[in-house]
């Protein structure tokens, strides 16, 4: 019997979590550019689909390597994502399961997708990778500015997430592609890439939390090397410029023995010259040091007494020092060096800092005259020598 119309339960709506934690995306504003076009959209993020992105990318990859072009690839991961929920859940009542998850992957999505309709490349696209992590591939022309703007994209995420992302980021070119390739050479050579990227991600998220660093790092490394043998120089394109004074970057150091010495070799180009650059490294122990890099066939190294066989990779934070120029030089110094022609830099760092500590030291305006002529003299001879 068909029951009363007028007996039937009038139940209160509850608002459904769902709405909230899982957004529609328009399925034809994927963000993709020629790279893994047709592909499906994830239903959380509004990205490309890990399965479509990983059977359509090594072709891409491969093309435009082979074209000599610049490829950029990163991971990006949640920070805390799982002790988030767990908080979520036990402060909020109508949140349960991985709904507090979803949002934030949800936010991700959006806010990748359209930082992603603003960037110049012609070629790439963001897809997801592992339920909280997210790729981005893309053709770069210039390896620096491509790793500026990622920063944008962590920051813009930082301001509307309850966590921060990090990120792994290595740049790709001709030169690393393998030189023998056999059968399903393309899939094996784009996941040792992406294995590389990953372990660059977590291995600076396991030396934050050991030191309690915050998170939304962005850390950089090179490919692996193609045979042990390949003494070949990185490409300039590669690798970013030395962090500048009191900018830090993230990386993970390759160790190299080089005439019996160890050295990490970092992502970076190599300084000019034969004096190096200033740097301070802060080790995964969360210890710091100041230390002198050069450059091995155009790469920045730092010198390394830890090195064992089994360590492949060392993360590091790197923060460029500045080194004393000509507006540090007291006026009556720099005045007289002017007068002689002579460039105060041709003076190694340590004895300037002598020279200028007796300069300070004077007692009397006389004593300082004469130490800033002997101070001219001294570079003077340094002059005389080079030649």
């Amino acid at each position: 019997m068909e029951p009363s119309r007028t007996s039937r339960q009038v139940i209160p709506l509850v608002p459904d979590p769902l709405a909230s934690s899982v957004p529609l995306f328009d399925p034809n504003q994927l963000p993709l550019r020629t790279w893994c076009e047709g592909s499906r959209e994830d239903a959380v993020t509004g990205l490309v689909a890990f399965p479509d992105f990983h059977s359509d990318i090594p072709r891409c990859l491969a093309a435009a390597l082979e074209a000599g072009q610049l490829v950029a690839l990163a991971i990006g991961d949640v920070d805390g994502l799982k002790d988030h929920v767990e908080h979520t859940n036990s402060t909020n009542p109508t949140s349960y399961g991985h709904l507090a998850g979803n949002e934030v992957m949800a936010t991700v999505g959006a806010t990748t997708r359209e930082w992603f309709r603003e960037q110049p490349f012609d070629s790439g696209c963001a897809a997801t990778f592992g339920g909280d992590e997210v790729i981005l591939a893309a053709i770069v022309d210039d390896a620096a500015q491509f790793h500026q703007a990622l920063g944008i994209l962590r920051d813009r995420l930082g301001a509307v997430l309850p966590v921060t992302v990090s990120f792994a980021l290595m740049f790709v070119t001709a030169a690393d592609l393998p030189a023998t390739r056999e059968r399903s050479w393309k899939h094996a050579f784009t996941d040792a890439l992406l294995a590389t990227v990953d372990r660059t991600l977590f291995m600076h998220k396991a030396a934050r939390r050991a030191g309690g660093g915050q998170g939304g790092v962005i850390a950089v490394t090179r490919p692996p090397l193609v045979s042990d043998a390949d003494t070949a120089a990185p490409d300039p394109l590669a690798l970013l410029p030395l962090p500048a004074a009191s900018d830090v970057v993230h990386v993970v150091a390759r160790p190299e023995r080089i005439g019996g010495r160890d050295f990490l070799l970092l992502p970076c180009r190599g300084p000019v010259g034969q004096r190096g650059a200033h740097l301070r490294v802060t080790f995964p122990t969360g210890s710091s040091k100041a230390v002198v890099a050069y450059a091995l066939r155009g790469q920045a190294m730092v010198p390394y007494a830890a090195v064992t066989d089994r360590v492949s990779g060392v993360p590091l934070t790197v923060q460029g020092v500045r080194d004393r120029t000509p507006r540090s030089v007291p006026e009556d110094l720099a005045a007289a060096l002017e007068r002689a022609g002579l460039d105060w830099s041709a003076v190694p760092a340590h004895e300037q800092a002598q020279i200028l500590h007796l300069i300070t030291e004077a007692g009397t305006a006389e004593v300082r005259t004469g130490r800033v002529t002997a101070a001219v003299d001294a570079v003077a001879a340094r002059k005389g020598a080079a030649r």
